[in-house]
């Protein structure tokens, strides 16, 4: 009971210091933000628990997102390339992550500096994102690939009625079920 509140009172004083204590953003225990001054955040978040998020080279993470837990995300590298020492020299080399609106990122997913994530994409369990991840697309693996393009019309309708499972969840229009697949 005791380290259930002392976990609270940590997240809370967390969402405090990062400025997001007026939005819809959930973070989960354990979570590490490292450079959180570079997160733009949206509305409607949820980031499981165990995140690693280091921004020193920028963070956008767009409305309605959800962040599955163990996500990995850097935004900077060392140099490597024509170094003055081994294994790599003293600059560091700063590239902005962007996560789109209405994106889903599964279950230890890595993603690398530089990488914009697509709105409406889903980010499959385990994956490592290397490259740029169009609109609509389900990617997995790694590196992470095109397993398939979502029906652009669904996505499309869904937005327009403003269908966003995290809002429409913490307004208590959807019923919870559990479906078991054979």
């Amino acid at each position: 009971m005791i380290i259930k509140i002392i976990n609270k009172l940590k997240l809370f004083s967390q969402r405090k210091k990062m400025g997001i204590l007026d939005k819809n953003i959930i973070i989960n225990s354990y979570s590490i933000f490292g450079d959180y001054k570079n997160i733009e955040w949206g509305n409607y978040i949820y980031i499981g628990p165990y995140a690693y998020i280091w921004a020193t080279g920028g963070l956008k993470i767009g409305n309605n997102v959800i962040i599955g837990p163990r996500i990995t995300i850097h935004t900077s590298n060392h140099n490597y390339e024509n170094r003055k020492f081994l294994p790599y020299d003293g600059k560091t080399i700063l590239k902005k992550v962007i996560i789109e609106d209405n994106v889903w990122i599964g279950d230890h997913v890595l993603i690398t500096p530089g990488v914009t994530v697509g709105e409406g994409s889903i980010v499959a369990m385990g994956s490592v994102v290397t490259k740029d991840v169009p609109k609509c697309s389900l990617i997995g693996g790694n590196p992470a690939r095109i397993i398939k393009r979502l029906d652009t019309n669904e996505y499309e309708n869904l937005k327009k009625e403003e269908k966003f499972y995290l809002k429409c969840k913490l307004e208590g229009k959807i019923q919870w079920k559990k479906i078991r697949q054979k």
